[in-house]
């Protein structure tokens, strides 16, 4: 018979275990287990995924739980730096050892498929990849927190099976990037792709001595957006972490839930008048050229210049990186160590060769392709027929689905264009927004009606949460998915994340105190049709929906990728648990002029919550 758990997390990276930390202490006694993939507890932070040069985006103070602090005089981190991935590692342990989850963590353990059971619950199958064998267990309620950078897409170039030098994904060089770097066979690499991961292994390869050719794609996105830690804004010096949970700053970004922060009187006249739309619109390009200009893009040389992303910052949600190297990397481009190749390559040829579609080619002794992860889950939900009431990615609608989601989303996207008329601009959306906000126009429509490249519709659904994080359609409340999301406030969202998903699962969320996204319905102007799980649904298209119109540079069409919306997302779910949003003493006055958001301001929320609770 196959083993049971009251509780299944799958995933062991920081949202997994502040996951079960959190479960078990609100319900101590549950029968709780934790599997996951690696070889370590941490994620994208396990051990073995430990390259060279890996650090953290955020400075010391940010990556850290709020009941365990990242103390310098245990961790050996330092103030004003970057944190080492192998220090993280060593906090991410000691934070499993600290609450008793080591004991209830299995690795090696891969999730292979999900059945879901008629009266509810999950039957799990479960492939050790140490020995090969699979096994099932059951459990009563799952959570799912993969996160979304656990499996690297396949490399489709055409010739690859020809290629006589090693072709890696940027995975492998996660677990091979020592021995890369030590190679003395290896001395010309290749990097494909624009992300901040290829940053990294270009970094680092460049550092290790090595000749390396950095190719971006012409056709692509582009290189993500790498800034410093620290920008001026005028006079001003601001650390851009802090700068983000900004109450002031996070007005400037139009987004559907932006009204759950208790401003919504201001956030209306910023982005639905044209005096307001001129002041945004004027303050991210005056913020963008700033950064190009404090980074020295276009002043360090035309070899530099190739990494200038192609759109402005306000755009690229998880695509606004940190420039976090012990060397600077456009110096290293500058001395010749990089070579920039803003091509298309045409295929891979027998040998060492690299052809572009110029005709050009380049030889190298090994090419690592760095083009981005898997969106969709890495395990396989059954019945099939359930995919849309669970929200996952799925190829497998029915008519009847499909018809429903394409009135949802419809309805969605007029509302957040009449919203939020500053995203009918977005890179490549100018002509679907005009068709959408002007349907008469029938003729345009049939011959307009485009997707830019990056916005195709693919052959998945995108993600389909309530709150980015519970099925928009499940009687069961049996699942929640933890991460599928991306923001710079990680491990603190993971904790508010957590609790909001104790509460749904044991359904302890009061619908009284919900605030749907959509506006029409909180001025009450919905018909009682849009009440209930249809306000589930139509909250979950327009979250859905949000991220394509907003983040068109990022992932939004495809899951939440956000930067400059996490303290008003951490204000919606504590809005849902009934805590207080504000976490400063000092009313309205002290939100607004305070110095922005951090862990130490969330401190003791799951207690803060369990004493009001208990006490209703």
């Amino acid at each position: 018979m196959a083993a049971h758990y009251e509780v299944v997390i799958v995933g062991a990276g920081p949202q997994g275990l502040v996951a079960a930390k959190t479960y078990l202490q609100l319900s101590p006694a549950t029968n709780l287990r934790i599997l996951d993939s690696n070889k370590t507890l941490g994620g994208v932070w396990a051990k073995e995924n430990i390259y060279p040069g890996l650090k953290t985006n955020n400075l010391l103070g940010m990556l850290e739980f709020t009941d365990f602090p990242m103390r310098p005089d245990v961790f050996g981190v330092k103030e004003g730096e970057h944190i080492a991935g192998e220090k993280v590692y060593e906090y991410l342990r000691a934070y499993a050892e600290r609450f008793g989850l080591v004991q209830r963590l299995e690795v090696n353990k891969d999730v292979l498929r999900a059945d879901h059971l008629p009266a509810g619950g999950w039957k799990l199958r479960i492939q050790d990849l140490s020995t090969g064998a699979t096994t099932s267990v059951t459990c009563g309620k799952l959570l799912v927190a993969t996160g979304m950078t656990s499996q690297p897409l396949p490399i489709s170039i055409p010739g690859a099976h020809q290629f006589a030098r090693p072709l890696i994904k940027f995975s492998e060089f996660r677990q091979r990037g020592w021995e890369i770097v030590d190679d003395t066979t290896i001395n010309h690499v290749a990097v494909i792709g624009g992300s901040k991961a290829a940053f990294d292994a270009v970094s680092a390869l460049a550092r290790g001595g090595k000749k390396v050719t950095w190719i971006i794609r012409a056709s692509g996105y582009g290189p993500v957006w790498m800034v410093p830690a620290h920008i001026y804004l005028g006079p001003l010096k601001c650390w851009l972490e802090k700068l983000v949970t900004l109450r002031l700053l996070t007005w400037l970004s139009p987004c559907v839930w932006g009204h759950a922060d208790g401003f919504g009187t201001v956030r209306a006249w910023l982005h639905e008048t044209r005096a307001g739309r001129w002041f945004v619109k004027n303050f991210w390009g005056k913020l963008t050229g700033d950064v190009v200009t404090q980074t020295g893009l276009m002043a360090k040389g035309e070899e530099v210049k190739k990494l200038h992303p192609h759109e402005g910052a306000v755009w690229y949600g998880a695509g606004v990186s940190i420039l976090n190297y012990e060397e600077d990397i456009y110096k290293m481009v500058q001395q010749g160590k990089v070579k920039v190749f803003r091509k298309d390559v045409e295929c891979l040829e027998g040998g060492n060769g690299i052809k572009f579609t110029d005709g050009t080619e380049e030889h190298v002794d090994m090419l690592i392709c760095s083009t981005g992860w898997k969106w969709t889950s890495g395990m396989e939900f059954y019945p099939k027929e359930e995919h849309a009431r669970l929200g996952v990615p799925s190829v497998d609608y029915s008519r009847s689905q499909t018809e429903q989601w394409d009135k949802l989303e419809a309805k969605a996207d007029v509302e957040i264009l009449e919203r939020f008329p500053m995203l009918a601009e977005g890179p490549g959306l100018e002509k679907d927004a005009r068709i959408i906000l002007h349907p008469e126009n029938e003729k345009l429509a049939e011959k307009e009606k485009t997707e830019p490249d990056h916005q195709k519709p693919e052959e998945f659904t995108p993600w389909r949460l309530f709150r980015g994080i519970a099925p928009p359609d499940n009687p069961y409340r049996d699942v929640a998915f933890l991460g599928m999301m991306l923001s710079l406030q990680t491990i603190t969202r993971s904790e508010i994340v957590s609790l909001w998903s104790y509460a749904y699962l044991n359904d302890k969320l009061g619908p009284e105190r919900m605030t749907s996204l959509s506006v029409r319905a909180n001025q009450g102007l919905e018909s009682r049709q849009s009440t209930g799980q249809n306000r589930w649904l139509y909250d979950s298209a327009l979250f859905s929906r949000f991220g394509r119109w907003r983040y068109p540079m990022g992932y939004g069409a495809k899951f939440p990728d956000f930067v400059f919306d996490g303290i008003p997302f951490h204000d919606l779910l504590m809005g849902d648990l009934g805590l207080r949003k504000w976490r400063t003493a000092k009313g309205w006055f002290g939100e607004v002029f305070r110095r922005g958001y951090g862990p130490s301001d969330y401190v003791g929320l799951v207690d803060e919550w369990k004493q009001k609770h208990m006490s209703e």
